[in-house]
């Protein structure tokens, strides 16, 4: 969203994994949604929220949705 090239895009964090996928085609399943979207005041609180969002998906990959 915060660029309109009018081109679908989604960019997603994938847990526990070390590679490069840039140019490559993914399937992904939603699973649920963890946040609205957020615009953050530093980096800093980015990778905060980035911390807490990577622990909520974990704990809704383990106990299911």
């Amino acid at each position: 969203p915060s660029f309109d090239n009018g081109q679908r895009t989604v960019e997603t964090h994938l847990l526990d994994f070390q590679g490069d996928l840039y140019g490559q085609h993914l399937i992904l399943e939603f699973v649920a949604r963890l946040r609205p979207e957020m615009r953050f005041p530093s980096v800093d609180a980015l990778r905060e929220q980035i911390a807490r969002d990577v622990e909520a998906a974990r704990g809704l990959l383990q106990d299911g949705p």
